[in-house]
């Protein structure tokens, strides 16, 4: 792998200077030109990229800079987080924190599986656009030369309604006097955990805009045609299977227990009938059993009795005004405490029959 520090070095007395004046600048520019610090090191100090603009480096643009600072983040030798302070890498440490954050959002359930896609907008609101598909379910018309039947039409077309980007995040408030001595390596552990939090709210925001609508698409449809108060195994066949194609279920979000019932059914206990449960018994991870070949998602704040399948592909469009951003200020003025990291975004629907809701 390529690490060439020439030019991080070069940049070295720049993150110096600005550390020892506790200058954020930096970190302002960056977000001006709408980029994450590690964004703006990159265009200073571009790593070098394979043929799919994938960084082709062992380290990125602001690992060469805790290189060139002598920043240890990991094993034995990781420097404490007081050392962080008063070394001359201080600006770095919010975007530190960042960046262990985002590790933790993807590091149990990433949301993003979930999304069919992210798009970046100015808000305050947005006018989300769906595709209509009422009409493409007809039969294919056939024209011949001399006309014939009309070819189904396939719409897509504006909400009635703008909905409104929300700002969502978690606050942190960690006092110097603990954490001044903690390894970095012990300290990143407690921003993977920050991380998983906040990839959780993002899933529960998820779950309640394709079961409720995003306040500008209607609700669900509820599929579910079995015994009441009974989750049995033909109800996930039919929830899987009222899925229109081209549309089929991907994941299945529920509660904890919900999931837990699907669990215990005995078609996904048996692994000589069912292999993926000797792969769930080996991992642990719930996403490693698929019923239905769909992933299961544990949701902290659905509705019990409530499934949801999704169509992961088609079903969320997510429209972000500010991406994962942490109040640079207070990390370093204040040292760590009553920081804020949060995003703003908001989650709507494009595709409504990419979304069956199994209420039992």
């Amino acid at each position: 792998m390529n690490n060439d520090l020439s030019q991080a070095t070069k940049l070295k007395s720049t993150v110096v200077d600005h550390s020892r004046a506790g200058n954020l600048a930096l970190y302002h520019e960056a977000q001006e030109a709408g980029l994450t610090l590690s964004e703006w090191l990159e265009t200073q100090d571009p790593s070098p990229r394979d043929e799919n603009g994938r960084i082709a480096s062992e380290l990125d643009a602001f690992e060469r800079q805790l290189a060139v600072q002598n920043i240890v983040t990991n094993g034995r030798d990781a420097i404490s987080v007081e050392q962080f302070f008063v070394g001359g890498a201080l600006i770095l440490l919010p975007e530190y924190i960042l960046r262990e954050i985002k590790r933790g959002y993807t590091m149990v359930q990433d949301p993003a599986e979930l999304v069919s896609v992210s798009v970046p907008e100015q808000g305050p609101t947005v006018r989300p656009i769906y595709l209509k598909t009422d009409a493409a379910k007809k039969s294919p018309g056939k024209r011949g030369a001399g006309g014939g039947s009309a070819y189904p039409r396939v719409q897509l077309l504006y909400r009635d309604k703008e909905a409104a980007i929300v700002d969502r995040g978690r606050a942190f408030d960690f006092s110097y006097r603990v954490v001044r001595n903690q390894k970095l390596a012990e300290f990143r552990v407690f921003l993977w955990w920050i991380g998983a939090q906040i990839a959780y709210d993002e899933i529960d925001n998820i779950y309640d805009v394709v079961m409720n609508g995003d306040n500008t698409s209607p609700a669900s449809d509820d599929v579910f045609d079995g015994t009441p108060g009974t989750l049995a195994y033909t109800d996930l066949v039919h929830l899987a299977s009222s899925f229109d194609v081209p549309a089929q279920m991907t994941h299945i979000l529920a509660t904890r227990g919900d999931i837990e019932t699907i669990l215990n059914m005995s078609p996904f206990k048996d692994a000589t009938t069912y292999p993926a449960s000797e792969l769930f018994q080996k991992t642990g991870r719930v996403s490693s059993l698929m019923p239905m070949n769909a992933k299961l998602v544990v949701v902290p704040n659905a509705t019990s009795t409530k499934l949801m399948g999704i169509d992961g592909r088609f079903a969320i469009r997510e429209s972000v005004s500010q991406p994962l951003m942490i109040e640079a200020d207070k990390v370093i003025e204040r040292k760590l405490e009553t920081a804020v990291v949060s995003k703003e975004a908001v989650y709507t629907v494009m595709v409504d029959d990419a979304r069956k809701l199994l209420d039992y």
